[in-house]
């Protein structure tokens, strides 16, 4: 395409959703101009650090690993979480379709352009009281995040219609325009001034949520189920997802919903090496470690286990206004369980390295561990509860943590492992005991381990922040991507909107919470769907199967 013409489709983010639109629409013939203000290094946004799991079901590696798994098993677990209420027509038909067609519109397409996944399946967000996952669905990408971006941009580097797309780095959109009710083109800031860009057919919003823009996630914070937004919080967002599009499509009359449904974590900690204000890292915090609340008291009668329930997590932490917890252990149970999500810091399976990748599960992160404890201003170790207890009250600058009460919490967690599985009366150690079940988590759980053992210093405890990182909601779509005005429910002519910045699909397609795994899918998902309807040829849809329905947890 030349640097003159005005191209066919205008995609406004270079996320993996923008990515994947620009493909699908480069294959159906179509010029297209892809806008992004980041590096060209940053390609792919937050996809590219992600850990690149994916939501799917009834899948190639289920099958193998004997999970049985079926669309309404699947969509009765999406529907119970999401807690849908009577107006959220397009999220519900959303989370339907994603539920029926990811295994083949995602997973499948994944596939033709060369991704892979590893065979195993994890099991995440199983809930506290089997009111999450039923069974293990989170596909790991192999490579990580950034191999999918990978993939997708050298599908398009290869495509014979290269030609056909312009890419523009370092470019903000300002504004949407119309000609009339349709949308028609944007304006653009780049050096050295602002440009205007129309599109002959059609703009789409590809530009993420808005967890890269703290002021406006507290703005949005659901006080009414969380209360006063936690003093410090980290951001662990793209810092270009600021909810500038949002707004501007709001300016336009699109209905922009649900944006105080977030998906924040509750086990974070401050990046080691930060690479912009308030940067968080999310942990996957050892299941083996208790949790404690900021005065250094164990959270009950249920435990907090963040890896069961990301959301139940976060509430109990957000009931305390210093918003964060504590997650004491120790270097035995650190080095076979501690992870982090994220591509940075797990470089066997980024660079898809597969004897070092098994040796660390084997054997053990010891560097990964001492990479935090040492750069990490969230960790800190000691040889006593003592020493602990007083280290942690350095950390936070208070005097909450008093060290005959951490003792004694650690010592009543410890005396129950030591009389034995027999007599176990702990849920934290009868989930512990599944864990041990699941292959998939069998070798990266300690059998056991009680937390003060000589054998296994130095003691851990690790700061837990609160962090922003995904919208749960965003703008209303129907289900060819569409934007729909907030007067009527009608279509803005021209405009489409994908990914994080649609709520992954409908405005809102998870409802409340996640089952985790869905959001990387969602927007591969809606990247298709946009880019089919504009080429006027939309996927077909499938109708569910049985009746789902929601359920309440208690049933």
């Amino acid at each position: 395409m030349s640097a003159s013409a005005d191209p066919d489709v205008i995609v406004i983010g270079a996320g993996i959703t923008g990515l994947v639109a620009t493909l699908e629409l480069l294959r159906s013939g179509h010029t297209v101009a892809l806008l992004d203000r980041c590096e060209p290094r940053e390609l792919g946004g937050l996809a590219r650090e992600a850990f690149g799991g994916m939501f799917m079901v009834d899948s190639p590696e289920q099958r193998r690993s004997r999970i049985a798994d079926s669309e309404q098993l699947a969509l009765e677990d999406w529907l119970r979480i999401a807690q849908f209420s009577d107006d959220d027509v397009w999220p519900r038909r959303f989370a339907e379709q994603y539920v029926l067609r990811a295994r083949d519109d995602v997973g499948g397409w994944l596939r033709e352009i060369g991704v892979r996944f590893f065979p195993v399946v994890n099991w995440a967000e199983r809930g506290n009281f089997s009111d999450g996952n039923s069974v293990p669905r989170f596909h790991l990408t192999w490579g990580t995040g950034k191999a999918l971006v990978q993939a997708v941009w050298a599908a398009i580097e290869a495509h014979p219609h290269r030609d056909r797309l312009r890419v523009s780095f370092r470019s903000r959109v300002t504004q949407l325009l119309r000609d009339g009710d349709a949308v028609h083109g944007c304006l653009f800031e780049r050096e050295p001034g602002e440009h205007e860009l129309k599109a002959s057919k059609a703009v789409v919003i590809a530009a993420g949520g808005i967890g890269g823009n703290l002021e406006m996630v507290r703005r949005q914070w659901p006080t009414d189920q969380l209360g006063t937004a936690p003093r410090n919080l980290l951001m662990g967002s793209h810092y270009y997802a600021d909810g500038a599009l949002h707004e501007e499509t709001r300016r336009l009359g699109g209905n922009v919903t649900h944006l105080s449904r977030m998906w924040n974590y509750a086990d974070a900690v401050r990046h080691p090496k930060p690479q912009r204000e308030h940067h968080g890292i999310k942990l996957i915090p050892p299941r083996s470690g208790v949790m404690l609340n900021p005065d250094g008291r164990r959270y009950g009668p249920v435990p907090v286990m963040p890896t069961f329930d990301a959301y139940a997590a976060l509430e109990r932490t957000c009931e305390d206004e210093r918003g964060y917890s504590w997650l004491i252990c120790n270097w035995k149970i650190a080095t076979r369980e501690l992870d982090v999500s994220g591509s940075q810091h797990n470089p066997h399976l980024r660079e898809r390295q597969l004897a070092r990748f098994l040796a660390s599960v084997l054997f053990g992160k010891r560097s990964l561990v001492r990479h935090f404890a040492d750069h990490c201003p969230d960790f800190v170790l000691a040889d006593s509860v003592t020493q602990l207890a007083r280290a942690m009250n350095e950390l936070t600058g208070e005097e909450a943590i008093d060290a005959e009460v951490l003792e004694r919490e650690i010592g009543r967690y410890d005396e129950m492992i030591a009389r034995g599985k027999s007599l176990f009366n702990d849920d934290q150690l009868r989930r512990i005991a599944q864990l041990r079940s699941w292959r998939g988590d069998r070798l990266r759980t300690c059998a056991f381990q009680r937390i003060v053992d000589a054998k296994a210093k130095p003691l851990i405890a690790i700061r837990l922040q609160v962090m922003a990182r995904k919208s749960l909601g965003g703008i209303q779509t129907d289900l060819a991507c569409r934007v729909l005005r907030e007067s009527d429910g009608k279509p803005i002519p021209g405009l489409y909107a994908v990914g994080e910045a649609a709520g992954f699909g409908g405005g809102g397609m998870h409802g409340k919470r996640s089952l985790e795994g869905t959001f990387l899918g969602g927007c591969v998902f809606t990247g298709r769907l946009a880019a089919a309807a504009i080429a006027g040829r939309e996927l077909p849809q499938r109708t569910p199967l049985g009746a789902a329905r929601a359920r309440p947890a208690s049933e």
